[in-house]
């Protein structure tokens, strides 16, 4: 499979840069976009063109599906000499639970609560506690939702929380590091570039395809860990990946011609 421009080239360098690549993730973010809206099924030899054009090894594409396989989250079948997967019952409900997230279409918020505690946690403590409602956190005892998404937080939930409506008039530098560490910040500004290459570069079928699964991928890692993907930021950099993605998003979709299940995603 041939690829896209550099920009998109730089995404894969920086896939493997960022440490030990987790390449059962990245098949899940294949078999979730290509696909899970053509049917659910792919094959194993599509699975591991995608993969070549991201520089995983075939073997190592085995070896995370064994491993899928064995935690029940795909299930497989023959059909002659070709294999076939698709997720399990189990592991299509935790990617549609992801799938609402991920696929979401842009929003702008303006109201926001900031939420105070007595004692420091862990960033993944919070998102645990809050895990239907999970806010950004602000160093270890601050915590921001939009002020809907507080309004449905159950006051035993909050009850050792101290809560304002506010609009703060800008974010320090601390505070930016803090909620969005500098490695992100480089993904972040990698999508963008890549994105807007891609809005004046004829692709081919197969190019669109490596860079759907390859910026989808990079979004999915983002969105997941930052639920919410606005922020009390001016220029918070989730909110312009979020906006550069759904942009380019339906122009990938057509020349890759992807099924209509897809066309709705983003919007």
């Amino acid at each position: 499979m041939r690829t896209a421009p550099t920009e998109i080239r730089d995404l894969v360098h920086h896939l493997h840069a960022e440490g030990r690549l987790r390449v059962w993730s990245v098949i899940v973010t294949i078999m979730g976009e290509i696909a899970q809206p053509d049917g659910g099924e792919i094959s194993m030899a599509v699975l591991l063109e995608i993969c070549t054009a991201l520089d995983i090894e075939p073997q190592a594409v085995r070896t995370a599906m064994s491993r899928l396989s064995k935690d029940g989250l795909v299930v497989g079948k023959r059909v002659g000499r070709t294999a076939y997967y698709r997720f399990s019952v189990q592991g299509l409900v935790e990617y549609q639970v992801a799938e609402s997230v991920i696929y979401a279409a842009p929003q702008q918020i303006d109201d926001w609560t900031f939420a105070f505690a007595a004692d420091a946690v862990s960033m993944n403590a919070v998102q645990q506690q809050f895990e239907a409602n999970p806010p950004l956190v602000l160093g270890g005892c601050c915590y921001v939702w939009p002020t809907d998404v507080w309004a449905r937080i159950s006051q035993n939930e909050a009850s050792d929380l101290m809560a304002f409506d506010t609009q703060p008039r800008e974010m320090p530098i601390w505070a930016r590091r803090t909620i969005f560490p500098v490695l992100n910040s480089e993904t972040c500004r990698m999508i963008i570039e890549g994105c807007r290459t891609l809005t004046d570069f004829e692709l081919t079928p197969n190019q669109a395809i490596f860079s759907r699964v390859l910026l989808i991928h990079f979004w999915r890692r983002l969105v997941l860990r930052y639920p919410s993907i606005e922020a009390p930021i001016a220029d918070w950099p989730i909110s312009q990946v979020h906006r550069d993605i759904a942009a380019i998003y339906p122009q990938l979709l057509n020349v890759s011609g992807a099924k209509q299940a897809a066309q709705a995603r983003f919007r």
